[in-house]
Parts: C-alpha cells; sequence; structure tokens
C-alpha cells in the first residue's frame, strides 16, 4: 500500500473517532442531564415523603392523645357507673329489708289479732263452760246425796247394791270432769305452784277422754315412779296438754295408740328436769311441712278444721317455761312431741310471773 492510501485511511479513522467522541460528549451531556433531572425528581420525592412522614406523625399523636383521652373518659363512666350500680343494690337491699321487716309486722299483726280473736273466743266458752258447770253441779250434788242416802239404806249383799254403787262412781266421775272444766275456764293471771305433771295429764285425760274413745284411740300411759314435781303454771300444762292431745287425735281419723310418757330427765345444760313424750300412730307430718308446723297459721288440717295456732302456743308455753320442744314424724307411721321442763328454775318463775330477774 502506498503512502497515499494509508493517510487517507488515519484520516477517516481521526474522523471516525472525532465522530465517535462527539456522539460520547452529546451522550454524556444526555446522561448529566438525566441524572439532574432524576435528582431533582428524587429530592422533590424525598420532600413529599418527608412531609407525608410529618403528617403521619402529627395524625398519631392526635390519635394516641384521642385513645388516651377517651380512655380516662370511659374510666371515669365506668366507675360513675359502678358507683351507681353499688348504690341501687344497697337501696334494692335496704328495700327487700324494708319488706321483709314490713311483711313480718304485718304477720305478727296477723297473729296477735288472731290470738285476740281465739282469746275473746277462748273467754266467751270459758264463761259458757263455768255457767255450765255450776248448773250442772247443783244436780250432780242431789243425785250424789240422794246415792249415798240409798247405799245406807240397801243391806250390803243386796244385788242392787252394785248398781248403786256404780252409778255413785259415774256421779264422782262427772264431779271430777265438771271441776276441771270450772279450773280451766279461771284463766287470769299466772299462777306459779308446784305442779305433779303426771296428774295433770290424768286430769286432761278426764277432759278428753270421751272423744278419744270415740275415735277409737287406746292411750298407754308410762308414768316413772320417780318423776318428780316441778313450779309451772297449771293452767298453762293444761292447755298445752289438751292442745296435744287434740292434735295426736286428729292425726288417728281411723283410730290408733297415743303413748304419753313421764320421766326424769335432764336439760342440754344439765339442769334437772322432767321429759314427756307424745307418741301416736297417725298419718305423721310430711317433711317438708314439719320446719313449718310451728308457724303461726301454718296447717296441715283441711280448710276450717284448724286455725294453725295450737302447736306455735304449746311452743311458746314451752318456751315460757326455759323448756324445749321438739317434733319428730314419719309419714305414716306417726309423731313424736318430746317436752323437756326444768323443774325449779329461779329465772323460770320470775319469768312466768311477769318480774325481771
Amino acid at each position: 500500500m502506498n503512502a497515499n492510501g494509508l493517510s487517507r485511511q488515519l484520516v477517516e479513522a481521526e474522523d471516525t473517532v472525532r465522530a465517535l467522541q462527539q456522539e460520547l460528549a452529546e451522550t454524556n451531556r444526555g446522561l448529566v442531564a438525566l441524572t439532574m433531572e432524576l435528582e431533582s425528581r428524587v429530592d422533590e420525592r424525598t420532600a413529599e415523603l418527608r412531609t407525608t412522614q410529618e403528617e403521619l406523625q402529627r395524625t398519631n399523636s392526635e390519635l394516641l392523645h384521642m385513645t388516651l383521652e377517651l380512655e380516662d373518659r370511659v374510666a371515669q363512666r365506668t366507675a360513675e357507673l359502678h358507683e351507681a350500680n353499688e348504690r341501687l343494690q344497697h337501696e334494692l337491699e335496704e328495700r327487700q329489708r324494708a319488706e321483709e321487716a314490713l311483711r313480718r309486722k304485718d304477720e305478727e299483726l296477723r297473729t296477735i289479732s288472731q290470738q285476740l280473736w281465739q282469746a275473746a273466743k277462748l273467754a266467751t266458752v270459758g264463761e259458757l263452760v263455768a255457767s255450765i258447770a255450776h248448773e250442772l253441779n247443783n244436780p250432780l250434788a242431789t243425785v250424789s246425796l240422794r246415792v249415798e242416802s240409798l247405799l245406807t239404806q240397801v243391806p250390803e249383799h243386796d244385788p242392787k247394791r252394785r248398781a248403786l254403787e256404780i252409778i255413785e262412781q259415774e256421779v264422782e266421775r262427772m264431779g271430777r270432769l265438771v271441776a276441771n272444766l270450772l279450773q280451766f275456764s279461771r284463766r287470769s293471771q299466772p299462777q306459779i305452784s308446784t305442779v305433779d305433771v303426771c296428774e295433770e295429764i290424768r286430769h286432761t285425760l278426764d277432759l278428753i277422754s270421751n272423744h278419744l274413745r270415740n275415735r277409737r284411740i287406746r292411750v298407754v300411759r308410762e308414768f316413772a315412779p320417780d318423776v318428780p314435781m316441778m313450779h309451772a303454771d297449771r293452767e298453762l300444762l293444761r292447755q298445752l296438754f289438751l292442745n296435744l292431745l287434740a292434735n295426736a287425735s286428729d292425726a288417728m281419723p281411723q283410730g290408733g295408740t297415743l303413748a304419753i310418757n313421764a320421766a326424769a330427765g335432764v336439760l342440754e345444760g344439765g339442769a334437772p328436769a322432767v321429759v314427756m313424750e307424745l307418741i301416736d300412730t297417725g298419718v305423721g307430718i310430711a317433711p317438708d311441712a314439719l320446719p313449718k308446723v310451728l308457724e303461726p297459721f301454718f296447717t296441715t288440717k283441711p280448710e276450717g278444721q284448724g286455725t294453725g295456732l295450737g302447736l306455735p302456743i304449746c311452743r311458746r308455753i314451752v318456751q315460757e317455761h326455759h323448756g324445749t320442744f321438739t317434733i319428730v314424724s314419719d309419714v305414716g307411721q306417726g309423731t313424736t312431741v318430746r317436752i323437756v321442763l326444768p323443774l325449779t328454775d329461779r329465772t323460770n318463775i320470775a319469768h312466768l310471773q311477769g318480774i325481771e330477774p
């Protein structure tokens, strides 16, 4: 190759290099412009993000403040509701106690009214019984005197004498019944005396013996020989025994056996006492009714046949004598009433006489 050809190629190569350098320079200028534009956009976007972040932080701070404030309000309101609920609960309990007290007072008033009515009725019956007893005393005395006169005139072995003796015995029995009725109807102030419990049970049985016979009720008495005397109100004890005997009779409408036991014993504290039990073979008391039979006006008898005051009065009489009164019953088997009364208790005597011990 000659020198001219080589020079020409070098010139062309130089032109190509310059052209490439120009293109490279233009490309660099474009890249710089693009870089600057990207940096500008990044700066703008960064500023926007920073602004957004600041707004989010402010929003979170406000939300946190609102949350704390709301929690405080909720806690305060909850405390107020709790306090109001406690006040309402307290008022409700106070109202329930007031209603219960009112109910008890109403029951006490009904009990007192019923007892007053019963007392008035018993007083009227007592006056009537006393009047009839007085009227019976005169003819009984006449019959007794006439029988005594006839007995003095009839020989010892005369067959008629036995009939006259039976008449005399029956007249004496009628006289004892009339005397018991008179004594029972003369109820006034408490009268404490030395009482033979076994004798008082016998007197009360005399009053109700005909009723028990008509009901086909057999009475079995088991009195220990060492039953001691005691200080008590005789008439209250007779009322106690009469109520219990009447209840036992009502519990055996088809007849049965009534066992009456009396013996020496002791109270829970060890004080000497008389222990009495009345055991019938009647229908018994249902378990759900047993705790209620000592409540006033509660009765298991048909309507119109019981006031529901008999057993409460019995318990009150025993309590006034500082004794204990318990009832055990099995349906279909019968009922046992157990009474334990102290013998001589100065507190008991003072209480019955209405004197503060």
